[in-house]
């Protein structure tokens, strides 16, 4: 098995010596961590740094562990280090990995999370590797997962903590919303982001995680959205934790796409996809003429139903809001523990013959099915999976006076192209899905994949977790009172000085200019970096943060 081979010996003896070292160093982190690099154990010492702070970069690690030790402990700690394994037979991106779940277990020492983990790693209820399945639609691609999860549920044992025995990670909000609903407590739904992070995991507030990841199957969707360069790197920390710790991930993917060769395809005989769960392809009217936004509201209230209209832009949203009356807004001028309620309302409401969603996050499929969707042309994924909410037609249309993102524009315009080709067939053709990636990849050409590699293999710990994770410069956090678990996660924010990732449950997002507005009014205030914000104005229970742009409309239509 691919974790006795490789991770379980040395990481039981480092544990050993790592409390040995401890008691010897008066439980002086430091000092511990310079006793193992002058005993030679290059790994070691670099994991137990992360007691003093966290896993630095290679310099400053080398600047800490080359200072001197009282010479009456190298000794002891030369007996204490007398045992020990060699890691040459590993890639230089294995011990990068290796130290980051070293640390982690250390971190998390006291706890008995090191003893389980190790347990559970040696155990051989894991088979390891990276799987994949073949491109499905949402409703197939859950229903295989979910037995996916039943069959890794029996073989996981008993070494979860009281935790849910499976992870399923996500890339979008509406995906976990859907996702948490229909499984309950049988899967821990985290983020794909979540997991990124954990896994270039720097600080010892996050390193204490990446274990615990370590120690469960994973089932994880929206990998072949990723850029290019991100899919590598991800797929290179993923393929370095599996080969080292026998973890079991499965990709789930929505699209077709050209995989790393690190993933092997899932024989079909372990997962099936029950009859009533087969696809249906929607059809797909092509965009014409650029509507206004008024244009656009003038054909969506023509119209009787169950309509979804999907936009980019939160301002537009709830300008087209206000221009329906009656009509449902979900957007990230909500919290998202907002829009899990709004979404559960929805999800209750799958019978209701009339209904407008406006929406700038995408719903999953238990909010029930539309007679037509309509979508601001998009990159192809987008189309793809809003495809599959629609019982009708998915409409395609541009508008003259809302600008795309900027960083859509290149795969916009190749989604474009390949749908005028193939007369809309491309959002439900394989081959054409592929040829979308293939020709993205080609205009994505020049990306960090190579420099980030080399952080990994230089041990650059810090800066890879900034680059990697850096927070958006396009887009402010403010966290929102929504119910008393909103006003806990403000109260435990302002405590800590900083927002964590699982805190931005509660925080609707606006620019910075939108921040520096509310600043300056007194609506907002910051706290920590001054990176988020807390809200204090008006929170509105239908609309959020998007009240104003729609109670404006609202009063220019009474006009």
């Amino acid at each position: 098995m691919a974790a006795e081979a490789l991770a379980l010996q040395p990481l039981t003896l480092h544990l050993q010596q790592a409390a040995r070292l401890k008691e010897l160093s008066g439980a002086d982190p430091l000092l511990a961590a310079r006793l193992a690099a002058a005993g030679g154990q290059a790994e070691l010492a670099r994991a137990l740094l992360a007691r003093s702070g966290g896993l630095f970069d290679f310099e400053e690690s080398e600047r800490l562990l080359n200072e001197a030790c009282p010479p009456e402990l190298l000794n002891a700690a030369q007996d204490i280090l007398s045992s020990q394994v060699t890691l040459d037979h590993w890639t230089e991106t294995q011990r990068e990995m290796y130290v980051r779940v070293l640390a982690g277990l250390l971190l998390s020492e006291g706890t008995g999370t090191a003893e389980s983990l190790a347990a559970a790693w040696g155990a051989g209820s894991q088979g390891g590797g990276l799987w994949r399945l073949p491109a499905l639609p949402e409703r197939q691609r859950w229903a295989a997962g979910r037995q996916l999860v039943q069959q890794l549920a029996g073989a996981v044992g008993p070494h979860c903590q009281g935790r849910p025995p499976v992870q399923w990670a996500s890339a979008s909000w509406g995906g976990r919303w859907g996702l948490r609903r229909q499984l309950q407590t049988q899967a821990e739904v985290v983020s794909l982001e979540h997991v990124v992070a954990t896994l270039t995991a720097a600080w010892n507030w996050e390193l204490p995680d990446l274990p615990g990841l370590l120690s469960r199957p994973l089932l994880i969707e929206g990998l072949e959205t990723l850029p290019v360069d991100r899919l590598e790197l991800v797929t290179s920390l993923l393929a370095d934790a599996s080969a080292l710790f026998g973890w079991t991930v499965i990709a789930l993917p929505g699209l077709d796409t050209l995989w790393p060769s690190h993933y092997r395809l899932l024989p079909q005989e372990q997962w099936a996809v029950p009859q009533e769960e087969m696809a249906r392809h929607a059809p797909v009217t092509l965009p014409g003429e650029p509507l206004s936004l008024p244009e656009l509201a003038a054909r969506l209230g023509a119209e009787g139903g169950r309509t979804l209209v999907v936009l980019y832009s939160r301002a537009s949203a709830a300008r087209l809001a206000g221009m329906l009356p009656g009509s449902v807004l979900l957007s990230s001028s909500m919290s998202r523990a907002h829009l899990d309620s709004r979404m559960s309302t929805l999800a209750d409401q799958a019978a209701v013959p009339d209904l407008t969603v406006i929406a700038t996050t995408l719903p999953s499929t238990p909010v029930g099915e539309f007679d037509r969707v309509y979508h601001l042309l998009a990159p192809l994924p987008h189309l793809t999976e809003a495809a599959q909410l629609s019982r009708g037609p998915l409409i395609l249309f541009t508008l003259r006076d809302v600008a795309l993102p900027p960083f859509w524009e290149k795969h916009s315009q190749l989604t474009a192209q390949l749908l005028a080709e193939g007369g809309g067939h491309a959002i439900h053709d394989p081959a054409a899905q592929r040829r979308y990636i293939s020709q993205l990849r080609a205009l994505e050409q020049g990306g960090r994949l190579g420099r980030w590699l080399g952080l990994r293999r230089e041990q650059q710990f810090a800066s890879l977790a900034s680059e990697v994770n850096a927070q958006s410069t396009s887009a402010v956090p403010v966290l929102i009172g929504y119910g008393s678990d909103g006003e806990a996660a403000i109260a435990r924010s302002r405590e800590q000085g900083w927002l964590s990732r699982r805190d931005l449950r509660y925080a609707a997002w606006v620019t910075p200019m939108e921040s520096q507005r509310a600043v300056r009014l007194g609506d907002a205030e910051p706290f920590g970096s001054g990176w988020a914000l807390v809200w204090k104005g008006v929170y509105d229970e239908t609309y959020g943060l998007a009240w104003p742009l729609v109670q404006a409309e609202q009063q220019r239509s009474d006009e």
